[in-house]
């Protein structure tokens, strides 16, 4: 059995309690952030941060329209960065959902490259791949 995971972004009000939830969830520290000028924050993807509201302001004459987007791991079928992983570290679980195996991790990050969608990232701090976006 397969599952997929839908976004309705016409009833998203950009609110981000789903980001908040991914982050209660997976257990995940929060990160400082600054405001640059938008209602966005954070502004990428993260090894704490695997679940972002992306806000698209467009100028509509004197009105601004916001459209939100949810951005995330979306556990493809045929998902390239499990194909790629030479530890064999990224797996899915009983439900379908792509995760990575940090204690077998490598660090090698041909899932970085591999991810079409630009999912995975790592901890900047450390050398070695510490986590990426999957639930």
């Amino acid at each position: 059995m397969r599952f997929g995971m839908l976004n309705d972004v016409t009833r998203c009000t950009g609110c981000r309690s789903c980001q908040a939830a991914c982050k209660q969830w997976n257990d995940r520290k929060p990160e400082e952030t600054k405001n640059l000028g938008t209602y966005e924050n954070p502004f990428s993807l993260s090894d704490n941060t695997w679940k972002r509201v992306k806000f698209v302001e467009k100028e509509k004459g004197d009105d601004i329209k916001w459209s939100f987007f949810s951005y995330q791991c979306n556990h493809c079928g045929d998902a390239g960065c499990m194909a790629v992983c030479p530890a064999n570290a990224i797996k899915r679980n009983k439900k379908g959902a792509v995760f990575i195996n940090e204690k077998i991790c490598t660090g090698c990050k041909y899932c970085l490259q591999a991810c079409p969608f630009h999912i995975p990232h790592t901890d900047e701090k450390k050398e070695f791949h510490q986590s990426a976006h999957f639930v």
